[in-house]
């Protein structure tokens, strides 16, 4: 009788602490970049050979949510950008949105959510690479359905279609906006 009365105390102790040590899912990811800042800082100012703390930040990303794709860069002032992306996809939008929302100020960072549009911009993916300029893009409007469609029209496309067409929906994230490109564009 005596070993039971005890063991119910230390049982309610360790519940109660766990109750108040509890964390979302959002504190943990933000708390995880806090304490590896300095580690993310020294990779995008390197020569980024050693990709180890980036494939960490990546996994940290994927445990909040699968969808979810870090991408990191600087500013001309040198200060780190950190963009939260679905990666196109468009069940990743309220994630991202809920993780940018819990963002913590950190000193140095800006942190996005979304791919932002922007003018004119290079990009490279799996070896290829092509300036905006080589890209058309032609909207049709389709009333019907209240939907715009567009063409892409890309120049000096060679044969391997699979990687052009993904570095064009990545062309689309960044001369659109990641978000308009997931949701579309409101009629007016």
């Amino acid at each position: 009788m005596k070993k039971f009365l005890i063991s119910i105390p230390i049982i309610i102790l360790i519940m109660g602490f766990s109750l108040f040590n509890r964390q979302s899912k959002e504190e943990k990811f933000w708390n995880w970049v806090s304490k590896n800042k300095v580690e993310l800082e020294n990779f995008i100012n390197s020569d980024q050979e050693d990709y180890t703390i980036y494939n960490q930040l990546t996994r940290e990303m994927k445990k909040y949510n699968s969808v979810l794709f870090p991408e990191m860069t600087l500013t001309e002032k040198d200060e780190v950008v950190l963009i939260i992306t679905p990666d196109g996809m468009p069940e990743g939008v309220l994630p991202t949105e809920k993780l940018y929302d819990s963002k913590p100020e950190l000193n140095n960072w800006i942190i996005k959510k979304f791919r932002q549009a922007t003018d004119e911009i290079g990009l490279n993916y799996d070896g290829i690479e092509y300036p905006s300029s080589d890209i058309e893009i032609i909207p049709e409007l389709d009333k019907e359905r209240g939907k715009i469609n567009i063409r892409v029209f890309i120049r000096n496309m060679n044969s391997d279609t699979k990687r052009h067409q993904a570095l064009s929906f990545l062309y689309l994230d960044h001369i659109l906006g990641e978000y308009n490109t997931i949701v579309g564009f409101p009629f007016l």
